[in-house]
């Protein structure tokens, strides 16, 4: 009996590992797939980092924030973009910041909430770390729902996995 068991759920075993989807690819070459004639949004970024905070409020165009894969952990070089929001937001206490996560559709709508949501406060902690005060930053994580690419390839994704930044003057009651 035991030499049949054995054999059985080891054969049972392996045959669940097959059927697994693979991990989700990274993709050394985000810019290009961002900037790409799939992603327009996001065109301008590279200009738009070059900006002066003073620029970046008049403009209200912040580059978007990058992060490690799959990850909470902010990209080094954006650290130098939140570094002039930061001086911005703490030149006039009248400003307000409005951050919004978005992910692409690969894992779960529960999965991709909370990496949206972590990520926004991740960038809000940062902040709040360069003298902001909190209640003038305001996070969204909006998983997956909010795509502004519906082409399921690996530039329409990288499209979607974003964060958006917004300046405003206008009561928090008034914004959403």
């Amino acid at each position: 009996m035991k030499k049949i068991i054995f054999p059985l759920i080891a054969v049972l075993m392996l045959s669940a590992c097959v059927g697994r989807d693979k991990p989700r690819k990274y993709y050394d070459e985000e810019e290009k797939l961002t900037n790409s004639a799939l992603c327009p949004t996001r065109k301008n970024e590279a200009k738009w980092a070059k900006q002066t905070p003073r620029e970046m409020l008049e403009s209200n165009n912040i580059p978007s924030i990058e992060f490690e894969f799959d990850s909470t952990i902010i990209k080094h070089k954006s650290y130098e973009i939140l570094d002039k929001v930061a001086e911005v937001l703490n030149t006039d206490s009248r400003i307000k910041l409005v951050i919004e996560g978005h992910t692409d559709p690969v894992g779960t709508n529960e999965y991709n909430d909370w990496l949206s949501g972590a990520r926004t406060s991740a960038i809000k902690d940062y902040l709040v770390s360069r003298g902001v005060t909190s209640e003038s930053i305001k996070t969204f994580g909006h998983g997956s729902r909010k795509p502004i690419n519906a082409t399921d390839t690996p530039e329409g994704r990288a499209c979607n996995r974003r964060i958006t930044m917004r300046f405003t003057t206008r009561p928090w009651r008034t914004v959403f």
